[in-house]
């Protein structure tokens, strides 16, 4: 499946590094901030004023019709110069304020010539991975108020509601990894925790219960978790 995408505009990109804990994205450098966003001159009529006097409505609104190319150039110090009745108008970069106007249902940030682009849309991979994330950042938490050292082993077991039973078993060497877990039981409870707690995960319900991970304890501790691919 086709995961989220960002979509990177940068000065250099040979010098673009991105650093990620997984790669829940596909990330793609393009060439100019304009295929992200449009880009809109705001004139400083007080600064065309001075050099254009009543031509400056007109020069004023002229400006709308620059080109990306000549507002970047703007942005970088360069002047821009337009044909215009009346005479050839130069707008230096004092003159001119160049915004940013998001083109699409992209989420963007920018910053000057930086800008970055991230696709809202979430398929159903990323939709369970986020989900396993959550699964991880709860028992972490529920790990500490346990009072277990960040070296303890632990038995794990989770309940709830079907996505988030989904997302468990669709990513359980990942959270046993990431919680130290050295069994992980799904759509099961604990039969004596140490600790459980009822926990809301995206919306979804769920019951996670822990118990400090013993070598050779055949009692009360799952049994490691199995694919049943």
């Amino acid at each position: 499946m086709a995961l989220a995408t960002i979509r990177s505009a940068v000065p250099d990109p040979s010098n673009l590094v991105i650093k990620s804990e997984k790669q829940t994205f596909k990330i793609e450098v393009v060439a100019s901030d304009t295929d992200l966003v449009r880009l809109r001159p705001k004139p400083n009529f007080r600064t065309l004023g001075k050099r254009y006097g009543k031509r400056t409505p007109a020069v004023a609104a002229a400006a709308a019709t620059l080109t990306p190319v000549q507002l970047q150039g703007l942005e970088a110090g360069s002047p821009a110069t337009l044909e215009l009745e009346g005479g050839p108008v130069t707008y230096l970069p004092e003159d001119v304020a160049v915004e940013r106007e998001v083109a699409s249902d992209w989420l963007v940030q920018s910053n000057g010539a930086f800008v970055a682009a991230l696709d809202p849309r979430l398929d159903e991979e990323l939709r369970l991975e986020g989900l396993a994330r959550e699964v991880v950042n709860r028992v972490q938490r529920i790990r500490k108020e346990a009072g277990y050292s960040y070296t303890d082993r632990i038995a794990l077991w989770i309940d709830g509601d079907a996505a988030v039973l989904e997302a468990v078993r669709a990513h359980a060497s990942f959270i046993s990894e990431e919680t130290l877990a050295r069994g992980l039981e799904v759509a099961a409870r604990a039969p004596a925790p140490d600790l459980e707690q009822r926990v809301e995960l995206d919306g979804n319900g769920a019951v996670v219960g822990v118990q400090r991970y013993q070598d050779g304890r055949t009692v009360a501790g799952p049994q490691p978790w199995t694919s049943d691919e």
